[in-house]
């Protein structure tokens, strides 16, 4: 990472800053009927100061919509550009810090695919989306948030439970959309980002944005994480790139063409193999931690992946008072794992296996206002083709290929009348894929208190394919059945903010069922310059036919109390303030890499409760550059998220932002 830092200081110094000229203000349509702007608020819908700078700037209207249903869902959770452009990221993994009901099983080692969990769901229940296009695997239904570029995040949604299942081609029971920047600067310009970390931990990422005429924008962003051995075979490497053009052919039609590549390759230790460190001396918990002499379980196995992935999209208003859009899109996705490559390890057994997956799809959606009512529809139509090599070298080696149609349909009617504070919403979606059909639906109401706060209730009922249950699928005639549900308050003054989330999961009637619910709490109050945050998650997950639990903490706390300040004649906002972590205990739970599946074992032992404190400072100079700063883990707590991944020990991340001309 040494010569990423020696490119960046050198276009550094041969730049100049551009102050407040690159912030403008960007007219969406979806302002004049949502609740919350994620441009302009913050995620429990404070608004942020810094938008109002854009107002002095000229630019290009901009008609477009970001996502073609956030317009529909006022009680989202959502994490502005301004939040995100201030968190000393990682992965994308770490934005959701910020959302309360949400938890991370960590795995301690970068680049690994972590388990997200929301509202009690995780692998294979949760959808992530860019602009309402999905970005899961269509083999597994799970995406690594490792592989997804965030400098290129404008905003992120989190749907409320009950409309979880309405996107897509999976009846997943969260729903997480990605909103891409979506700007015109007048001149163009260049940023650049780069952040260094312990166990030889980099990132560098540029950025290019130039308006070629006042019809067409293009914008370019490379970036690059990378992760030396630290630990055996703990190694890291990931390329990402996009490229965006965007045509404003009017201002009623605007069109999108995007190309985004990834590589990735891994090194998958499998942790540390305590098993043997226990054989080696009477206190292994003594030397879990050093990379030196730790064993990892598995010295070899690796995994690679590469990714192609096209879209365009052609957003539309056809008339007064709706919304149409068009995309067509291509995704390309390789997997090459390899396990005991060479067979030089006792006890693991040697698997090759390539999965390749080509995915052609579009989505049309129109939304429209006629009397009081709202009404929403999107058709969704995909065709995968799968193609792949699996092999136990000298049992079985079996190449297969196949294809599948997949189609989707929904709609949502609303109604909403200016004058009434009671806004109730029924919506259903049915999906074809395979020979079957899947019918779900729901409804959920909306009820504004008062100017500042109101309260959400919902619940639905969804009907899901379920492939790690063969007694549920027997009993159910193919497909599993759900019944979620979710109730929310908010209330939002100038000083205070409170959110609060009650959600209810269950997973089957009769026989065999699971279970979850729980609470998420996000408070934040204001005295002076001094701001408190709270966001806690309370949760509970248990299953009729195990006596394991709990699959997840039954409690997570995440406390924040920070300084913010405006200094040197509005030339600095400063952040800087500590972080306290708490996760209560957990069972014992392991992964399957192949599968990108967590598996739970109630003989061993339980995970127990962690707390860390750290320290961090973020300052942005004149709206053109940031720098951060965290010293991690201040009081050198060893603990682990999941057996055996030792999570960072202390350790001091810094890197540092710069947005110039060109």
């Amino acid at each position: 990472m040494k010569f990423f830092a020696l490119l960046f200081f050198f276009l550094a110094t041969q730049t100049f800053s551009m102050g407040d000229s690159l912030s403008i203000h960007s007219r969406s349509t979806a302002d004049s009927v949502t609740v919350f702007d994620s441009l302009r608020t913050d995620h429990l819908g404070i608004a942020d100061s810094s938008a109002a700078d854009s107002l002095n700037a000229e630019a290009v209207p901009d008609t477009v919509v970001p996502i073609t249903f956030s317009a529909e869902y006022p009680f989202s959770l959502i994490i502005p550009q301004e939040e995100i452009r201030r968190m000393n990221l990682r992965y994308a993994g770490d934005l959701f810090s910020l959302i309360p009901v949400s938890y991370k099983r960590s795995l301690g080692f970068s680049g690994l695919p972590e388990e997200m969990n929301f509202y009690g769901a995780g692998f294979g229940n949760v959808s992530y989306f860019e602009n309402g296009i999905l970005l899961n695997d269509r083999i597994r239904n799970v995406y690594d948030l490792n592989l997804y570029q965030t400098e290129d995040v404008d905003s992120i949604e989190v749907v409320p439970s009950p409309r979880g299942f309405l996107h897509g081609v999976f009846n997943n029971l969260a729903t997480v959309n990605f909103i891409t920047k979506d700007f015109v600067a007048m001149p163009p310009y260049t940023r650049i980002k780069y952040i260094e970390s312990p166990m030889g931990e980099g990132y560098v990422d540029a950025q290019f944005n130039s308006l070629f005429s006042k019809k067409y924008i293009f914008s370019f962003d490379i970036s690059n994480r990378k992760m030396d051995a630290g630990f055996v075979n703990s190694d890291y490497s990931l390329w990402q790139a996009k490229v965006k053009l965007k045509y404003l052919y009017s201002n009623s039609l605007n069109f999108f063409l995007s190309y985004n590549f990834v590589k990735s390759d891994i090194g998958l230790n499998g942790g540390i193999n305590y098993d043997t460190l226990a054989t080696l001396t009477t206190e292994p918990w003594l030397y879990l931690y050093n990379e030196r002499t730790s064993p990892v379980v598995d010295r070899e196995s690796y995994q690679k992946v590469k990714q192609h992935n096209f879209s365009l999209r052609m957003l539309a208003h056809l008339y007064e008072e709706s919304t149409s859009e068009l995309s067509f899109y291509y995704r390309f996705n390789l997997d090459e794992y390899r396990q005991n490559e060479f067979g030089r390890q006792s006890g693991i057994q040697t698997l090759f296996s390539d999965r390749k997956t080509k995915t052609l799809g579009g989505i049309a959606s129109h939304q429209t206002n006629f009397s009081i009512f709202n009404l929403a529809l999107k058709g969704n139509y995909e065709y995968v083709d799968y193609s792949g090599y699996y092999s136990y070298p000298k049992f079985l080696n079996w190449k297969y290929s196949s294809h599948e149609n997949n189609l989707v349909l929904d709609g949502i009617l609303t109604m909403n009348n200016s004058g009434n504070k009671l806004i109730p919403a029924v919506f259903s979606k049915v999906v074809s894929t395979k020979g079957n059909r899947y019918f779900s639906f729901g409804g959920d109401i909306n009820y504004l208190l008062s100017d500042n706060s109101s309260i959400y209730s919902g619940i639905s009922y969804i009907e899901k394919t379920q492939d790690y249950d063969a007694l549920t699928i027997t009993l159910l005639g193919g497909f599993n059945t759900f019944l979620i549900s979710e109730i929310g308050y908010k209330v939002i003054t100038e000083k205070m903010s409170t959110v609060l989330n009650l959600f209810y999961n269950r997973d089957g009637f009769w026989i065999t069922y699971e279970e979850s619910y729980g609470a998420g709490i996000t408070f934040n109050y204001q005295y002076w310059k001094i701001h408190a945050l709270t966001n806690s998650l309370f949760t509970k997950k248990k299953s009729r036919y195990s006596s394991v639990e709990p699959f997840l903490p039954n409690v997570t706390l995440n406390w924040k109390i920070e300084y913010r300040d405006t200094l040197f004649n509005s030339s600095l906002k400063l952040r800087t303030g500590f972080e306290a972590k708490y996760s209560g205990r957990q069972v014992y739970s392991n992964y399957n890499f192949y599968e990108t599946h967590v598996y739970y074992n109630s003989s061993k032992p339980e995970v127990p409760a962690w707390f860390t404190l750290d320290f961090y400072l973020s300052g942005e100079i004149q709206r053109s550059a940031m720098i951060y700063f965290s010293w991690e883990n201040l009081f050198g707590n060893t603990y682990y998220v999941t057996p055996y991944y030792p999570m960072p020990w202390r350790g001091i991340r810094f890197g540092i932002m710069w947005q110039f001309a060109n």
